[in-house]
């Protein structure tokens, strides 16, 4: 389980996140998991079209307490 993702702003743009995370969707699916659930900061827009991008869909917005 992943529980958080992020890439220092100096390895930005290298491809780093998308290969974790089509590594999490090929372990999802030989272990047979039914979903992946990702969660991104409101206003992170790189994220929101990364994962975009791979197929995920936005479902809606939590309001989220640290």
């Amino acid at each position: 389980m992943v529980l958080s993702l992020g890439v220092h702003p100096r390895y930005s743009g290298h491809s780093y996140v998308k290969k974790l995370v089509r590594f999490a969707i090929e372990y999802a699916k030989q272990n047979h998991q039914k979903a992946i659930r990702l969660d991104f900061l409101k206003g992170n827009i790189p994220a929101e079209r990364l994962y975009s991008s791979m197929g995920f869909k936005y479902l809606h917005t939590l309001q989220m307490y640290y």
